[in-house]
């Protein structure tokens, strides 16, 4: 019988990639607290996060419409599990709340953070808006999170 030897080894991972001309633009307009949707030539569907190519109908997309950063919350939980935010790298802590937000002027919903962590104050349908960065840097967490609108 053989003896298994185990050599524990850490290394880093870093790497870079290219987010597509849709999502630079549309980060570009996160910089300035515009939210921007690609809509298909065909079936005028809106697509946010903005993607290059039609999910219904295959066209390429390069409509862009503007979409509110107002409305209505499609589903939600809340989270009680810390996790590693791959976005900045660090421990969010539980509870927090998470959506799919359709943004007025959209047909997708986006999954963004969510103000309320209370289940008993979330519900389905409700309106809210997002709540900005001070210091925009053209980047999805640009949105602090949603808020309730009262």
């Amino acid at each position: 019988m053989s003896e298994r030897i185990s050599v524990a080894i850490e290394m880093a991972q870093g790497w870079r990639y290219s987010s597509g001309d849709a999502m630079a633009r549309f980060s570009e307009g996160l910089r300035r607290k515009r939210i921007e949707a690609l809509q298909c030539g065909g079936c005028r569907r809106r697509y946010l996060p903005p993607r290059p190519v039609c999910g219904n109908c295959h066209l390429p997309l390069s409509d862009w419409v503007p979409v509110s950063d107002k409305g209505t919350l499609e589903a939600w939980t809340v989270v009680f599990l810390p996790f590693l935010d791959a976005r900045t790298g660090e421990v969010r802590d539980g509870p927090y709340g998470m959506g799919l937000i359709r943004l007025d002027g959209s047909d997708a919903t986006l999954n963004h953070y969510l103000a309320e962590n209370d289940p008993a104050r979330l519900a389905v349908g409700m309106r809210v808006r997002a709540v900005w960065r001070e210091e925009l840097r053209g980047a999805m967490d640009d949105i602090l999170h949603f808020e309730i609108l009262p």
